[in-house]
């Protein structure tokens, strides 16, 4: 991805919380643009974490823009004074999300793998049945009729769909949480201990995976490495690394739906 707008610096405010405050009550453009500049790198360090996932097809500008609409939505929904979360933990969960709506948007996958995704899950339920165990490589590229290299290929090609809607998930449970629940001053401190509950949670999930699934979420998401990255850290191949972390992220999704 190009990066001219990376070359882009923060101008940092000597206290950005109480600029908030001033922001809320005048509404004041040229303060929110200050409030932006302050916190423009969160939308860099949001698109640095997320390289492994987003197009390299797609300049990064477009991706830039679309991270800096982020960050002023989320100046103008952050309430300063409900005391939910910060605006950096804010504005870093909201920049993400609006990274991922905006790639949502995108033709980011042919339709092939579209179609290669759903005919993978339906032969592997199959032959799961058929077999009464999970079906390996070889049966499955045997039953889809397509060679062990093409499928491999495929896992991997399609695997980003899991990573996108994993991290969408998280967003919206985290929104949820903060923004939708219903009214009332007893509802904030309700809200901050599911919060610090869903962190915990998703902590001690990601904590009980086995330990190559474990080190794999957490080079991912963690470390932004992607799936043949990874798979030369621990010497699998990146076919093996998507089945991994396919499993890892359908234990952690049991964990999120528990705050939906």
């Amino acid at each position: 991805m190009n990066q001219s707008s990376a070359a882009i610096k923060e101008v940092t405010v000597e206290d950005p919380e109480g600029l908030m405050r001033k922001y809320k009550q005048t509404g004041d453009l040229e303060i929110r643009n200050q409030l932006v500049m302050h916190y423009i790198q969160h939308v860099n360090v949001a698109i640095y974490s997320m390289r492994s996932i987003l197009l390299s097809s797609v300049p990064f500008d477009d991706f830039f823009n679309q991270g800096v609409l982020a960050l002023m939505d989320c100046i103008e929904r952050y309430d300063p004074e409900r005391g939910l979360a910060t605006f950096d933990t804010y504005c870093y969960t909201g920049v993400r999300g609006g990274i991922l709506k905006y790639l949502r948007k995108q033709n980011w996958l042919p339709n092939r793998l579209w179609e290669a995704r759903k005919q993978i899950s339906q032969g592997k339920k199959k032959l799961e049945q058929k077999l009464m165990r999970q079906p390996t490589n070889q049966e499955l590229a045997e039953y889809l009729a397509i060679s062990e290299e093409k499928l491999s290929q495929q896992m991997v090609e399609i695997s980003v769909i899991d990573t996108i809607s994993f991290e969408e998930m998280v967003g919206q449970t985290y929104e949820n949480i903060l923004y939708h629940s219903s009214n009332g001053n007893n509802d904030d401190v309700s809200k901050n201990i599911m919060v610090e509950e869903l962190r915990q949670a998703l902590a001690k999930a990601i904590d009980e995976l086995p330990p190559k699934q474990k080190q794999i979420i957490t080079l991912h998401y963690y470390e932004g490495l992607n799936l043949r990255e990874i798979g030369e850290v621990l010497d699998l191949s990146p076919q093996r690394i998507s089945q991994r972390r396919k499993k890892a992220l359908d234990q952690l999704h049991e964990t999120l739906e528990q705050y939906r």
